[in-house]
């Protein structure tokens, strides 16, 4: 005789719901890891710790970057991750910033030293509330030490 038990469908049923919930963790695993912004950050705090003028270009695997005086944000499709900065940085977050970040010499960006620190002292009060900006491949870091100015800028 073939009997049936009265849990078969139950079972099948269960069985079905642990299936479709295991694919769903396996399917929102990301597919790369989130970037790394503690190795960004160490590059960038290596540049803003010399006692020299110094530029570098940091590759990051990133599609988002948010700039503060003390802390670095990267992000991607996987995620976003933090790292903090020891020395302050100025986020290079003005056309004129930018150009002395690229490494044209400050005083045929700005009329003057005295508008320079101005203009950094400006940027790192609006970087308390910086939002994510697109990042190409890299970040670029640049440490300007010129007539009593030493600033490091990211960017």
């Amino acid at each position: 005789m073939t009997d049936t038990f009265g849990d078969t469908l139950p079972v099948w049923v269960a069985l079905t719901a642990v299936g479709a919930v295991m694919l769903g963790a396996v399917l929102a695993i990301p597919g790369t890891p989130p970037p790394d912004a503690t190795a960004a950050a160490n590059a960038v705090n290596v540049v803003a710790a010399g006692n020299h003028a110094a530029a570098r270009t940091i590759p990051v695997d990133a599609t988002g970057v948010r700039v503060r005086p003390t802390s670095l944000g990267l992000r991607n499709t996987a995620g976003a991750a933090h790292a903090t900065l020891t020395p302050s940085v100025t986020p290079a977050n003005t056309p004129a910033l930018r150009r002395v970040l690229r490494g044209d010499p400050v005083l045929d960006v700005y009329p003057s030293l005295g508008a320079f620190h101005y203009a950094v002292v400006d940027a790192r009060v609006n970087a308390a509330a910086a939002d994510w900006h697109p990042v190409k491949e890299s970040l670029t870091v640049r440490h300007v030490v010129l007539g009593g100015v030493d600033v490091t800028l990211v960017g």
